[in-house]
């Protein structure tokens, strides 16, 4: 598996949102978009997604998954590729589901939507509540019966149910506080440890991004202003802001 960005552009009228030049994400690779906020790191993953159109944006570039291009795919086409081979989580798990609805009734629906019957996508969310180290007794409650930190091990769940070669990962613990961040950001690594799953991680946060990913792209005002290694551009950055974004990363200890 191989994702390949290469030229991408996110523009609102005259106005360009996010640029990312070339950035590849392979198979057990999980790679960091990093920045502020606005930086245009949302932008990016709704582009790959192919939903920045349905907010008024245009897309130009090239999203290729295993060299099949999914810029200007077919709707049809492209929500077959979305969810079963690219699935996202996003900065509030909460948003993700209806809270009218069990979270084993979306989480079934949505699997039907791709094709599975009825009971096996009863024992394929069970199977992957499991894998997020959840008790699948879990999918008889709404989601304001689980805490966040759950929710969100269910979006990951979702992801797994459906087999989804790529996790598009939008700030997925920025809302959790310490403890259950750490959970999360455990278990994405040993998702892509286990299962050779290729992450793309959005965090504002480089201490987040220092601790799990492999690759960072730093972006500033909606363009890529630095790459690399994440060990590199840690140790050395060579872009001021980059170094700026180290400098607030609190620390402990005497001045």
């Amino acid at each position: 598996m191989k994702l390949e960005i290469r030229d991408l552009q996110v523009r609102f009228g005259p106005r360009l949102a996010a640029s990312v030049a070339s950035l590849d994400v392979d198979a057990g690779e999980i790679v960091g978009l990093a920045g502020e906020s606005g930086a245009g790191k949302s932008m990016i993953i709704q582009a790959i997604l192919g939903l920045a159109g349905t907010a008024g944006a245009t897309v130009t570039g090239s999203v290729r998954l295993d060299g099949t291009e999914l810029t200007g795919m077919p709707p049809a086409r492209l929500r077959a590729v979305r969810g079963r081979r690219v699935a996202a989580i996003f900065q509030s798990p909460a948003l993700a589901f209806n809270p009218v609805f069990r979270v084993g009734h979306v989480m079934s629906r949505t699997l039907r939507l791709h094709g599975l019957s009825r009971g096996e996508a009863r024992e394929r969310a069970a199977e992957a509540m499991r894998g997020v180290l959840l008790s699948p007794d879990l999918l008889r409650r709404y989601p304001a019966q689980l805490s966040g930190g759950q929710l969100q091990r269910v979006a990951i769940a979702l992801a797994l149910a459906l087999r989804a070669e790529v996790l598009l990962a939008d700030e997925p613990t920025s809302a959790l506080d310490v403890t259950v961040q750490a959970q999360v950001l455990d278990l994405l690594r040993e998702l892509r440890d286990s299962r050779g799953l290729a992450i793309v991680l959005v965090s504002h946060d480089l201490a987040v991004i220092a601790e799990l990913c492999d690759r960072v792209a730093v972006m500033r005002a909606g363009e890529v202003v630095e790459q690399g290694s994440t060990r590199d551009v840690i140790a050395a950055p060579r872009h001021d802001y980059t170094r700026e974004l180290l400098a607030a990363v609190p620390r402990l200890g005497p001045e």
